[in-house]
């Protein structure tokens, strides 16, 4: 894993010290794609962040909360790899993807911890955050199985603080035979779960009870990325934010950023409506969408049906080549 520490300053809390060297951080250069000062200063603003709200949380704690520590910082895919899109033309640009890793179970489900560093950060950053939290054991349990998202993530990520400077542990291999077998399950199990919602949606919009025809296409949506993610890298992050999840899946094939494009107010305003579905549309008695917003929606979503089952199905075929070229044939 790539480290950043000698351009992206790291700043150290009491008694925390960071103990990675400064000559073994790579040069500006190791950037697939260079970043400009704005991102840079971003990813610094981002790192910085998160530490602060820990050590603010954590005066005056006791107990277990005044242990709460992070172990890493890793900035992972499209800002690591190169691949970033920023098109705000067409309402894409790319997330700051990032992975925490802590040293508590408890710790990852403190939740007002991460929406205050969520929070902050939104207001100081030009570009979406995407974070996921886990702990040491669960990332090395992960690795060890050899889940593919987090092998990619250790392969490719950049390292943007480190507690005590120690590496991830290797990832092993999960055999191509065994690969299609999980892909094939995710794939049977979340893409009809997605047709079956879909189908929910129509009969909602039928019967014109709109606010739960919202509801059926977010969980729909929800789904056809999920099933994008579970095949292409046997992991789904604990999320229902479908901005977050479009972004994930558009590392997996660009073609996912184009959909729900943000081009202009009425587009923004379909999106926005789609996202707060998932509680306001059936918990809401102000929630509103209409028929024209709707239709426009569901049009997006055949978009990504045909996108999820392209891209799932180039994947599996990809690991039935795999596989074949470990068989010798």
């Amino acid at each position: 894993m790539k480290k950043i520490l000698d351009y992206i300053p790291n700043k150290t809390p009491n008694k925390e010290p960071d103990l990675m060297s400064e000559a073994s951080a790579p040069a500006l250069n190791t950037f697939p794609k260079p970043l400009s000062e704005r991102k840079l200063h971003d990813i610094e603003t981002i790192a910085t962040t998160l530490r602060d709200v820990l050590d603010d949380f954590k005066q005056d704690r006791t107990g277990k909360r005044a242990k709460y520590r992070i172990n890493k910082i890793i900035l992972f895919g499209s800002h690591a790899t190169g691949t970033w899109v920023n098109d705000p033309i067409n309402g894409y640009v790319s997330d700051y993807d990032i992975l925490v890793i802590v040293n508590q179970i408890a710790f990852v489900e403190e939740y007002e911890i991460w929406q205050t560093a969520e929070d902050k950060i939104a207001r100081k950053v030009s570009a979406p955050l995407g974070l996921i939290v886990h702990t040491q054991r669960d990332i090395n349990v992960m690795l060890e199985e050899g889940h593919y998202f987090f092998k990619d993530i250790r392969e490719q990520g950049i390292e943007l603080y480190s507690f005590d400077g120690k590496s991830l542990p290797l990832a092993n291999e999960i055999p191509p035979k065994e690969q299609i077998t999980i892909a094939n399950k995710h794939f049977s199990q979340w893409f009809e779960s997605a047709h079956e919602f879909v189908i929910d949606f129509r009969h909602c919009l039928s019967r014109k009870n709109y606010p739960k025809a919202a509801f059926e296409l977010h969980q729909a949506t929800e789904r056809f990325f999920a099933c994008t993610l579970l095949v292409c890298t046997n992991y789904l992050p604990k999320t229902h934010n479908l901005e977050h999840m479009r972004s994930l899946c558009a590392q997996q094939n660009p073609d996912f950023a184009t959909l729900f494009p943000a081009i202009d107010k009425t587009h923004r305003r379909c999106f926005q409506r789609l996202k707060r579905a998932y509680v306001d549309a059936r918990y809401s008695e102000h929630y509103v969408i209409t028929l024209d917003e709707l239709s426009y929606l569901a049009n997006e979503v055949d978009k990504l049906q045909q996108i999820t089952e392209n891209t799932c199905k180039q994947k599996i075929e990809s690991y039935q080549t795999q596989a074949e070229m470990q068989n010798g044939f």
